[in-house]
């Protein structure tokens, strides 16, 4: 389906996994991790009656923000369920997860791929700076989700692969 078609049966919490097929770091993501998903956010809907809108938590050079789901609406995407468990407590861990990573971890993009490709280990734990599939996956743990396996520095398929479901919707601007 497409974006405007898709965009009222998206709730907040839902996982928002891109497969991103152009530019350099989506090419790169693709290969290292043999996946069509390239970035990963959080839905949350904002505001009501005329001033709702849709909008995605994300982690970009800036930290983690805000911004408009349609902003993707040319964009191949797959819509996840948020995880059952973590409902009741998944708008207020979006909301606490805002603004606090600053800046975007490109160590964690090569420590990623030093894992995938020369199975090298990653670090138990993660540091203040996110790629954006960790601040996905952050933001469900402070929800209190409980994977049964989840990296500490997650790349976009190991989120959701983590889900363990299919996807609730498939957007593509073409459908």
């Amino acid at each position: 389906m497409k974006y405007a078609e898709a965009r009222d049966a998206i709730r907040t919490g839902d996982l928002i996994a891109l497969r991103r097929r152009k530019g350099l770091l989506p090419w790169l993501t693709r290969l290292i991790c043999r996946s069509p998903y390239t970035h990963t956010a959080v839905a949350v809907w904002s505001g009501v009656g005329q001033d709702r809108r849709l909008l995605v938590a994300e982690q970009k050079a800036s930290g983690a923000s805000l911004a408009p789901l349609s902003q993707y609406a040319g964009e191949d995407f797959d819509v996840f369920s948020a995880p059952q468990e973590s409902m009741a407590r998944i708008e207020g861990a979006i909301w606490e997860a805002l603004g606090k990573p600053i800046g975007y971890d490109v160590g964690d993009l090569l420590r990623i791929a030093a894992s995938r490709l020369l199975g090298w280990p990653l670090p138990r734990l993660d540091d203040e700076q996110l790629v954006c599939s960790a601040l996905s996956a952050a933001i469900y743990l402070n929800a209190e989700w409980y994977p049964w396996f989840l990296p500490s520095i997650p790349a976009p398929d190991d989120v959701v692969a983590a889900l363990e479901s299919v996807p609730r919707l498939v957007v593509r601007p073409y459908a």
